[in-house]
């Protein structure tokens, strides 16, 4: 009989502490068994830095208001999110704005 298996979020990502960065979306992938947002962020050196950001499941999302199309390339956004544990310029998602003021909520604490 098949089973599944699934990794926690505390293994990965840090619950009790939150990290915010701007930047420009470079890409967007809204699959299973999580979405991933790259961006573009400029570091407080100027230094460009690639930032990898985790989402909910598709399912997830679209419960919470989210599309395939809700974030496109080159879209400015800031990005509030859980830092890795164990990789620099990496997060799962907590909220995503947009310069217009809209918000996409991903997750709330570590669900």
């Amino acid at each position: 009989m098949p089973s599944g298996a699934h990794h926690s979020f505390v293994v990965h990502f840090v619950d009790d502490e939150l990290v915010t960065v701007k930047g420009v979306v470079t890409s967007f992938r809204f699959t299973n068994p999580h979405g991933v947002l790259l961006f573009q962020a400029t570091d407080e050196d100027g230094n460009q830095i690639q930032w990898r950001a985790e989402t909910n499941s598709p399912n997830a999302l679209r419960r919470r208001g989210w599309a395939r199309d809700s974030l496109k390339v080159g879209d400015e956004v800031t990005i509030t999110g859980f830092p890795a544990r164990n990789e620099d310029h990496y997060m799962r998602i907590s909220i995503v704005r947009f310069e217009d003021g809209r918000e996409l909520r991903a997750q709330a604490k570590a669900d």
